[in-house]
């Protein structure tokens, strides 16, 4: 029987699809995010699942978030829930502990908000787009727990170096996943 994939079983190729598909069955949504902005306002933020384009060799991934918003400005209610638009550029990051992937080094982000009260609009959109930053690379992308196919193979790659580090690449039109060659170099991180 012969096998597809790489030779040394080094790396894991998986095309924009297979890894939408992944993050379809991975991404716990729709999720639901509180975010502080100022001391007198709050606001929930509710995401569905990302949407993730390949863009070319060595390039971040791109992502699409649709979502609402609600804010509460001084303790009352003040909007009803907006629609939201956030696209962005990001790399990945993985974390053995917390069993998932995460958005990293997020290079552009815009969220776009359909604010009708013009005050509010200028007091929260660089607010906003700070906490939901912070936000985004702080909420699991993909939860290995629900996606074991993948856990596996991250497993299997990580086991050769001491720290289980994996690193994300785009190669060839694919998101590439593969071990990080074991280094003694505490200033690459």
């Amino acid at each position: 029987m012969l096998l597809g994939g790489c030779a040394g079983n080094d790396r894991e190729a998986y095309s924009q699809q297979s890894f939408q598909q992944l993050v379809n069955e991975g991404f716990l949504s729709p999720q639901i995010r509180s975010l502080d902005m100022l001391p007198m306002m709050m606001v929930q933020l509710y995401l569905d699942t990302p949407q993730i384009f390949i863009q070319g060799d060595g390039k971040p991934l791109m992502f699409h978030i649709n979502g609402t918003v609600d804010a509460d400005v001084f303790g009352g209610m003040v909007t009803k829930k907006l629609p939201v638009q956030i696209t962005g550029f990001t790399r990945l990051r993985y974390s053995k502990e917390d069993e998932a992937i995460y958005f990293d080094q997020i290079e552009f982000m815009e969220a776009q908000i359909d604010l009708e009260v013009a005050l509010f609009k200028t007091m929260i959109v660089d607010s906003f787009q700070k906490a939901l930053l912070k936000e985004l690379t702080a909420m699991p992308l993909i939860s290995l727990v629900k996606t074991p196919e993948l856990a596996a193979t991250i497993e299997s790659l990580s086991k050769n170096n001491a720290d289980g580090r994996i690193q994300f690449d785009i190669r060839e039109g694919s998101l590439v996943i593969e071990e990080v060659p074991g280094q003694n170099d505490s200033s690459t991180g």
